[in-house]
């Protein structure tokens, strides 16, 4: 037998060989779908033996060529040293009065007393803001702002802290007015998740102080677009909301 009729003539000898550490894989199907803030489900099929990550990243929640523009969206830390008052300025200046929340800094939670400290907004503009605390307080408090011309928007920022997502998220806002009620129900554009996290801040509208309250959620009221919460006194001031997915 020729060498020729042996590796040559019969083709089912040949072999295609790979470096060792670099075998062939079979493909690796996934597809993944989400519903778009449209209504519409989208999706997208990958095999993960061809598709290489080179970094993390965001996983949009919706149909990316309907988001448009995005929102204005600012965070920062608000700095007291035995304080009650203070004014702050955001790192730019929006193009229309945010809707500003604010919460104790997490890093603050563990000081002794600051479960009955109050937090609650004064004023707000389009450059920054004052922000009121029920008591003398050191440490810092963290603002929200967010600014869009529809909701629910999608916002980039410095908004490493707000979960479950980091650098990009969809939002909404809403505004309430009791009464001289202590029961509210927030109500705003419908997100996709049924448990968004959501930050509530009191304002003294009318110079009297009646921002000086707590606001606590009630059980199993959460869902997309509302949420019902009590307050600890009754008061006819208002009351932003920011509602995260």
């Amino acid at each position: 037998m020729t060498i020729d009729s042996k590796y040559i003539g019969n083709r089912n000898l040949w072999r295609k060989t790979y470096p060792i550490g670099n075998a062939r894989k079979p493909p690796a199907i996934v597809t993944e779908t989400k519903l778009g803030t449209d209504g519409n489900i989208y999706s997208v099929t990958l095999d993960l033996n061809k598709t290489i990550r080179h970094r993390d990243y965001f996983k949009l929640l919706g149909d990316i060529n309907s988001i448009g523009e995005l929102g204005e969206y600012d965070e920062d830390l608000i700095h007291f040293n035995n304080e009650t008052l203070k004014s702050f300025s955001y790192n730019f200046i929006f193009s229309n009065n945010p809707t500003v929340v604010f919460s104790v800094n997490a890093a603050d939670v563990a000081q002794p007393n600051t479960e009955n400290l109050n937090v609650f907004g004064i004023s707000r503009n389009t450059g920054g803001g004052v922000v009121a605390l029920s008591a003398p307080f050191s440490g810092t408090i963290r603002y929200r702002a967010a600014y869009a011309s529809s909701y629910p928007s999608y916002f980039t920022g410095s908004a490493a802290s707000i979960a479950p997502t980091a650098g990009v998220f969809i939002a909404s806002v809403d505004r309430e007015v009791p009464d001289n009620e202590s029961h509210i129900t927030a109500s705003w554009a419908a997100l996709v998740t049924s448990s968004p996290t959501v930050f509530q801040s009191p304002y003294d509208d009318n110079s009297n102080y009646d921002g000086n309250i707590y606001i606590s959620i009630l059980t199993n009221t959460l869902n997309s677009s509302s949420v019902e919460s009590e307050l600890s006194a009754p008061m006819s001031s208002s009351i932003y909301i920011l509602a995260v997915q």
